[in-house]
């Protein structure tokens, strides 16, 4: 037989809460668990009603839950299918994973109550919701953008050939934007980061692209955006403007108006010593893209393209929030 005493050890040494109660719900002992767990010595629990540990608003109802499981008492999780929480002594209030269990003697029917602290799970179950609900938002987002760059280009290609090779191209661009917000944990995407993944099909123009400003990191969305587009001018400017030519460049520049209330983004690219430029006869998918997101976002962005004979050049400004990761 296992003496009072062995059992007091028994239940000192668990590594969850361990609370005897009797038929009146009355708490009879608890472990040193319990006291570090609530913030109550156990002379402060001992002889007072178990509802002392509940918040007040589950205190009504729990009498008769307890007269209902005295009658016919098992082994068993407590609060099936609901929430349960305990209030500590300063009145915090956290999430619980109660077992409890009939104890027989000749002093009468106790109930063994196995407590566990689940705040660690409930917090990594609220991630997993939060990573899911993310991943279901971009994978959304993402098959938008492919469903309209594949609208945009079958428009204006003039074979499958063409189609399938600028379709690639854009679902490159993509990817490569994607593998870069990866690297970051999904949190952003720097600019510097942006241009040399952008540009890195046109490896043997980099040299002409001149590219500073101060260090910055968009958020996801951003990235994404601005990303698609420095592969378009890049793309448009090899083939039809100043990269085109041996001698021509590009300048790239960006900053931070930290005089402005709010503050404002601005970015410019601006082509130089290319062929001469004339305004397109059509809008084609870079043009639109361009001229588009400053159009898209909230109020308070403006952006722009020029057809200069000398070069062609677009800029975007906004208030900083809207791009930038705070």
């Amino acid at each position: 037989m296992i003496s009072d005493e062995q059992l007091r050890l028994l239940f000192e040494s668990a590594p969850n809460g361990m609370i005897v109660t009797d038929h009146a719900g009355r708490i009879m002992f608890v472990n040193a668990h319990v006291e570090k767990l609530f913030g109550y010595s156990r002379d402060e629990l001992i002889g007072n009603p178990i509802e002392t540990l509940m918040p007040e608003r589950f205190r009504a109802g729990h009498a008769g839950l307890r007269d209902a499981y005295a009658r016919n008492p098992q082994p068993r999780p407590m609060g099936s299918g609901r929430d349960l929480y305990g209030r500590r002594k300063d009145g915090d209030e956290f999430p619980l994973e109660i077992g409890i269990n009939p104890f027989r003697s000749d002093s009468g029917t106790f109930v063994v109550a196995s407590v566990v602290d689940i705040s660690e799970r409930k917090r990594n179950e609220e991630h997993i919701r939060f990573i899911m609900n993310e991943l279901s938002h971009r994978s959304k987002n993402l098959l938008m953008v492919v469903l309209a760059i594949a609208n945009q280009t079958v428009q204006r290609a003039i074979s499958f050939g063409e189609f399938q090779k600028l379709f690639e191209d854009r679902l490159m661009a993509i990817g490569r934007c994607h593998d870069l917000l990866v690297e970051e944990g999904w949190a952003g995407a720097s600019i510097d980061a942006l241009i040399s993944a952008q540009t890195e099909p046109f490896a043997d123009i980099a040299a002409r692209i001149d590219a500073a400003g101060p260090a910055i990191m968009f958020h996801p969305e951003a990235a994404q955006n601005i990303g698609l587009a420095f592969h378009e001018l890049a793309m448009n400017s090899v083939k039809y403007g100043a990269l085109s030519s041996p001698d021509g460049r590009v300048v790239i520049r960006w900053d931070v108006d930290q005089a402005h209330t709010p503050k404002r983004f601005r970015l410019t690219w601006e082509e130089q010593g290319g062929p001469r430029v004339d305004p397109p006869r059509h809008e084609g998918f870079g043009h639109k893209l361009l001229s588009r997101i400053a159009k898209n976002s909230p109020d308070g962005a403006v952006g722009g393209l020029a057809f200069r004979p000398e070069g062609f050049s677009w800029r975007l400004e906004c208030p900083e929030e809207l791009v930038m990761r705070q």
